[in-house]
């Protein structure tokens, strides 16, 4: 039954149906299957207690946020923060492309916000520089990996909600990880610059990065406030959402002055947009997975693995491949939701901590977005750079290389991962 499930609902997304649909067709032909008609009463409920989750409304909280610093202004300042510190260095716009995707990551937790308000800035200035049109475009796709790596997350928030765990940890998880990354794919950038022979533009000037500085500090509170206030009990990672909206409004009112009421209300609009496009998701994905609880999916797949090897090394490598080809198909909200109920039994089984697997997947499918044939990250990215997407993927492979050998080394050496999680649970 396992067997067909599946092959249902590969057959039904190979036809362009979107995930939504998808997840309650399969489950409507389940019940056609066994010919338990029953199950129809069971349906409404499974739905209503999928979407019966407070931390939910931190996504479209934490969403909501970003974009109001972003429109408040933070971008700019981030960039030119960044430029100041490393601009000098060779390859500085690549630089200073990665480094402000670190930063704004701790702001906007989304990997498309991250390449559309950055890319919108920096790909025409690295083409105005002479970089190549597809590096500037491909180094700003690839370089929005880290958005949702670094704290705070939305896929670590719905990951956490799907597989029960803490999203406090969760986001410490994501702090080494998403530096590893960013550090990783600024030191390819300068050998990339170096053997292109790109000059070197204006010095280091102490006077201009303390300005700079200066301008950031609110930008750079917004995650620690998050953070300390989740770590120190003063507030629930959803009120932590709530209270990052309040901030985000204060700061681009009356620090920035550059939040408009028109604004305000537009962005809250878009808020419940995606609130109302991820509930129905949410809904169907809470009755496929009692559906594969049901027919206890997870200890098939555990089996079909264990039949392969019974080491634990190589069957992280294959589910590290599966999720990497999910990832190249599958937008990543979905594919979280979809396949959290599959492999976490299975990670949990091979004795792999759910914050340490949580974000092994969650990686995977953020890779995905800047990869061939259907990543978000690298259309916008196009759109923005003008350049076609074989031109992109050709110049991103390198890139997506240095991405997954982090995502191996985070998937071996879990005390990486682990490390600030373990420090503040003492």
């Amino acid at each position: 039954m396992v067997v067909l499930i599946f092959f249902i609902l590969i057959l039904l997304f190979l036809i362009g149906i979107p995930i939504v649909f998808v997840l309650g067709l399969v489950s409507l032909s389940y019940i056609l299957i066994t010919g338990n008609f029953n199950m129809l009463i069971i349906f409404p409920h499974r739905m209503f207690k999928g979407l019966d989750m407070f931390v939910l409304l931190a996504i479209p909280l934490f969403t909501l946020a970003g974009t109001l610093m972003n429109c408040g202004g933070i971008t700019e300042r981030l960039i030119a923060l960044v430029k100041s510190l490393v601009g000098h260095i060779a390859g500085g716009l690549a630089l200073v492309n990665i480094g402000a995707s670190m930063l704004f990551s701790g702001i906007s937790g989304s990997a498309v916000a991250d390449t559309s308000a950055l890319g919108s800035v920096l790909i025409p200035s690295m083409i105005e520089d002479k970089y190549e049109p597809s590096f500037s475009a491909a180094i700003t796709s690839v370089s929005s990996t880290v958005g949702p790596i670094i704290p705070p997350s939305i896929p670590f928030i719905i990951y956490a909600a799907m597989g029960t765990v803490s999203v406090a940890s969760l986001f410490l998880a994501g702090v080494v990880p998403g530096l590893l990354l960013g550090f990783s794919l600024m030191i390819a950038s300068y050998f990339y610059a170096r053997s292109k022979r790109i000059p070197k533009r204006g010095k280091f000037v102490l006077n201009d990065f303390l300005r700079n500085l200066y301008r950031s500090i609110p930008a750079l509170l917004f995650p620690f406030i998050i953070l300390y206030g989740i770590l120190g009990g003063v507030f629930t990672p959803t009120e932590a959402a709530a209270v990052a909206v309040i901030y985000a409004v204060l700061v681009g009112f009356f620090v920035h002055r550059q939040l408009t009421i028109k604004k305000l209300i537009e962005e809250i609009m878009d808020a419940g947009i995606l609130l109302g496009a991820l509930a129905p998701l949410i809904g169907t994905a809470a009755i496929f997975s009692w559906i594969l609880g049901a027919e206890n999916a997870s200890m098939v797949v555990t089996k079909s693995l264990f039949a392969i090897s019974h080491n634990k090394y190589v069957l992280l490598l294959l589910i590290n491949i599966s999720l990497l080809l999910v990832g190249t198909v599958l937008e990543p909200a979905s594919a979280i939701i979809l396949f959290t109920p599959i492999f976490l039994p299975v990670a949990v089984q091979l004795g792999i901590d759910p914050v340490h697997f949580g974000v092994i997947l969650v990686l995977n499918l953020i890779i995905g977005l800047s990869t061939p044939p259907v990543g978000v990250c690298l259309f916008i990215a196009c759109r923005i750079a003008n350049v076609s997407l074989e031109q992109i993927s050709k110049a991103a492979f390198p890139f997506l290389i240095v991405a997954v050998v982090v995502l191996l080394i985070i998937t071996y050496f879990p005390s990486l991962v682990m490390y600030l999680p373990n420090l503040f649970s003492q």
